[in-house]
């Protein structure tokens, strides 16, 4: 009885993983036509910019992309799609002129087969005309506030017209302990047309009134404003690891948030050669610590692949002298051999 239950429950957990499939959606950016092939078996009878394969159960298949101009050369990558979401791949030309694979988002399962075209618009369908927005309002806002005994008052008038307008207005009337000031600035504009019709102009007009609260013959003088600007805390020019005193590389090492993104961004990639590519943009422009190296080493399935990176990334890392520990995350001894001899002749 202990042996039919136990074989029950293994013939479940098989059913439960061999029902898990992948969706496949290949496209070309330039329109060319192709033929599928994953893992041996054609997915389209006839060629197309646009294929959708289906009932995926292989983690990481090999796909072909026979082109149906025989003046392209066909792409043979093998790639890594985790069960149970559909995938969308681009086909395009990378840089060099050479065709690539560049996964471009993931989605559920079914996602393809459900979208469907988007409707066309009746013949007899018309957009509505843009409204048409034609409004005279006039805004006035006075102020008073007091500066070393004297108040000063200044009235602001906004009007705003639906119709032509001529520009913008601005007068400034000032006095001060018997000392008076006048300026007008008038600006003519011709007003914007967005094709309604309708030209908006807006006039502002200021009038500031000052009075002395201070007694006869005193000559009052505001204050001027203290303005405290605090001292900029500068940041040490060079990264020090604890505990470190070897060899530096380079002068700061990303932070433990930008490389968990760094990392996640290339994770993402379905396809070794996407993935590098990643990591060469992120090697440019950041330094690492030996470790940083190393995890990123790990996202590689190849040998070869995590043999270059460690190469590419030598010269950004920050403690040198630990570049050793490396060599842990290789499975042929060869490959260690061979980054030490790289190391050796920089």
């Amino acid at each position: 009885m202990m042996r039919l239950s136990t074989l029950a429950i293994a013939l479940l957990l098989l059913t439960t993983i061999n029902a898990q499939t992948t969706d496949l959606v290949f496209f070309t950016d330039d329109g060319s036509k192709f033929t599928l092939i994953v893992d041996g078996d054609v997915k389209n009878n006839e060629p197309a910019t646009r294929v959708v394969a289906t009932g995926i159960r292989n983690e990481s298949p090999v796909v072909m992309v026979k082109f149906e101009d025989p003046a392209i050369a066909q792409l043979k990558k093998p790639g890594y799609f985790p069960l149970g979401k559909e995938y969308t791949v681009m086909i395009t030309t990378n840089k060099k002129g050479e065709r690539v694979l560049r996964p471009t988002g993931e989605a559920d399962l079914g996602t393809a087969s459900k979208g469907g075209a988007d409707k066309p618009k009746p013949p007899t369908f018309v957009d509505d005309a843009p409204a048409t927005i034609s409004t005279t309002d006039t805004e006035t806002v006075d102020q008073t506030i007091d500066v070393g005994g004297v108040q000063q008052t200044t009235t602001v008038i906004v009007t705003e017209d639906g119709g032509t307008g001529t520009g913008e207005n601005v007068n400034i009337n000032m006095g001060v302990n018997g000392i008076g000031f006048n300026m007008n600035v008038k600006v003519d504009d011709a007003g914007m047309d967005m094709g309604t019709g309708t030209t908006t102009t807006t006039t502002r007009t200021t009038t500031t009134t000052t009075t002395s609260s201070s007694s006869a013959g005193a000559t009052m003088v505001a204050p001027k404003p203290v303005v405290e600007t605090p001292k900029p805390v500068s940041e040490p020019a060079v990264y020090r690891m604890p505990g470190y005193n070897g060899r530096i590389g380079c002068s700061w090492p990303m932070s433990a948030t930008e490389f968990a993104e760094a990392k996640r961004s290339i994770e993402s990639k379905g396809f070794e050669e996407t993935k590098m590519t990643l990591a060469k943009q992120i090697t440019r422009d950041h330094c690492f610590t030996v470790d940083q190296v190393k995890d990123i080493m790990s996202v590689f399935g190849f040998e070869d692949t995590r043999l270059e990176f460690a190469k590419l990334a030598y010269d950004n890392t920050y403690d040198l002298s630990n570049y050793y520990k490396v060599s842990d995350a290789f499975s042929f001894e060869s490959s260690m051999e061979e980054l030490n001899e790289y190391i050796q002749s920089r």
